[in-house]
């Protein structure tokens, strides 16, 4: 379990979170909503590892995050920013390659690039795609890694109605299956009724 207490998180020296607290447990999947600059995608940050809190504490498994090496946490948790960038023209079978080296299989791969839909993707350079096809392949990639906890910053937000159905429909397979997922979403609490949990960010 991920459990967050009282944390605080500060941003370009303004307190964006304040005393918030949160248990992620095994086979559940968390909503975060909110207000642009509510601070969301920062608090994913701090609770996946890669951002910093000013006080408080977070958890994995009764450790401290921040005792967790960068190569520990991979194998535990993985990230899919917003605005995936991709500078480099690997193909897209390349990158999922190198997703899943440290914690992932060939099977994880393999459900990631069906639920996903980008079977027809796979040998085209990432640089020549779409917005929305660098984001399920972004996506794919977290997923194919096959790790416990899952956070995914915005997955539907190039998405259309069929995408979204179809990647909301394998993170519900994965819940089922133990993982734990948290997502930030400009979604209504009835379009993310699939959710365990809905927690809403207000603004500061």
């Amino acid at each position: 379990m991920i459990r967050a207490q009282s944390i605080r998180i500060f941003r370009a020296e303004r307190k964006v979170i304040r005393d918030f607290s949160l248990d992620i447990e095994p086979g559940k999947t968390v909503a975060i909503l909110g207000p642009n600059g509510s601070g969301k995608s920062t608090l994913l940050g701090a609770l996946s590892g890669d951002i910093a809190i000013a006080g408080g504490s977070i958890s994995i498994n009764k450790s401290l995050i921040d005792t967790y090496s960068i190569r520990e946490l991979a194998k535990i948790r993985t990230v899919s920013a917003q605005h995936q960038r991709f500078p480099l023209a690997f193909t897209v079978y390349e990158l999922l390659e190198m997703s899943r080296r440290f914690s992932g299989d060939k099977r994880s791969e393999e459900d990631a690039i069906a639920a996903l839909d980008i079977q027809s993707l796979l040998a085209r350079k990432v640089t020549s795609l779409s917005g929305g096809e660098q984001q399920r392949v972004g996506i794919a990639m977290a997923l194919a890694q096959d790790t416990p906890y899952i956070f995914l910053d915005e997955p539907f937000a190039a998405q259309d109605l069929e995408s979204t159905a179809r990647i909301a429909q394998h993170l519900q397979t994965l819940a089922s299956g133990g993982r734990a997922i948290v997502i930030v979403a400009h979604m209504t609490k009835s379009e993310l009724a699939w959710c365990d949990q809905i927690i809403r960010i207000k603004a500061l």
